[in-house]
């Protein structure tokens, strides 16, 4: 529907490919959608997740770097603006004004049919500009890259005896 939003359907393709390993759950990260930077500028790291056990980790892990996330809701209601069409079963923007980033997270949801899964939008912290972050430089900011490690650091520590 929308070639300026073809990065939502190569993850598309990803998601559906990664259930194939038949994984624990499945984390993507992606700079998707302008929505994200236009809501929070670069105050955070927007999540869309099917999974309230992924959310509390992504946070709790976010708490501990000090990078911001926020979750945004995958209601009904954009799902049926992704999923409403005479002619396709899925369009890649959505129907209606607003909500850009929900109907993004509401089509890469339709690729996991099953089991748990988590996007991370860092369209807004993507680039830092040297003075907003102290820690960071200008230039690509590698935001959220230290939550995730973060992130699995303490999936792996709670599976350690």
């Amino acid at each position: 529907e929308n070639t300026d939003c073809e990065g939502r359907l190569a993850i598309a393709d990803a998601l559906t490919y990664a259930q194939n390993f038949w994984p624990r759950f499945i984390v993507d990260i992606g700079t998707l959608t302008m929505d994200i930077k236009r809501g929070f500028g670069s105050a955070c790291t927007g999540v869309l997740t099917n999974s309230d056990t992924l959310w509390a980790q992504i946070r709790m892990a976010a708490v501990h770097t000090g990078d911001r996330v926020w979750r945004l809701p995958l209601w009904e209601y954009f799902t049926k603006q992704v999923s409403t069409s005479r002619s396709v079963d899925g369009k890649n923007v959505g129907s209606g004004r607003g909500g850009g980033a929900c109907k993004c997270g509401a089509f890469l949801r339709h690729f996991v049919p099953c089991g748990e899964w988590m996007h991370l939008d860092a369209f807004g912290v993507m680039h830092a500009n040297g003075f907003d972050e102290p820690y960071l430089s200008r230039g690509m900011s590698g935001r959220p890259t230290r939550t995730l490690v973060e992130f699995i650091s303490q999936l792996v520590c709670k599976s350690c005896p």
